[in-house]
């Protein structure tokens, strides 16, 4: 199912730039977007695994995506999900869009998001 980033929504802030060595223990895991808010992973180089679960502690994915460089994929607010580097030159990151009217703060990955970007 192709998840599309509402028309009105902005960007919000995003992180930086990961590469297998490089990405923060939290992504490695299953984590959720805060309620509201859309993810964008964009690949650079290499290619990343998307899980989606129904549950924090689901014991396996509903759902796989392989995201490849070039391509990039929406997520939804509140999904639970992984994301998994799949070759050695692995190099994406995150973009994070909202509602206008929504501020932001304190997201769960706040020690390594942009934080000139208001995250904080």
């Amino acid at each position: 199912m192709m998840i599309l980033i509402p028309e009105n929504y902005i960007h919000k802030y995003a992180t930086t730039f990961w590469s297998n060595t490089t990405l923060p223990e939290p992504v490695c895991g299953i984590y959720a977007n805060k309620p509201g808010v859309y993810g964008r992973v964009s690949v650079m180089q290499g290619a990343v695994s998307y899980q989606a679960f129904s549950a924090a502690d689901a014991p396996t994915p509903d759902s796989e995506m392989r995201i490849e460089a070039g391509a990039f994929l929406a997520t939804a607010p509140s999904q639970w999900q992984r994301i998994a580097p799949l070759t050695e030159d692995t190099y994406f990151m995150i973009d994070f869009f909202a509602d206008p009217e929504v501020k932001l703060q304190g997201f769960g990955l706040k020690k390594v998001l942009n934080a000139e970007r208001g995250v904080e």
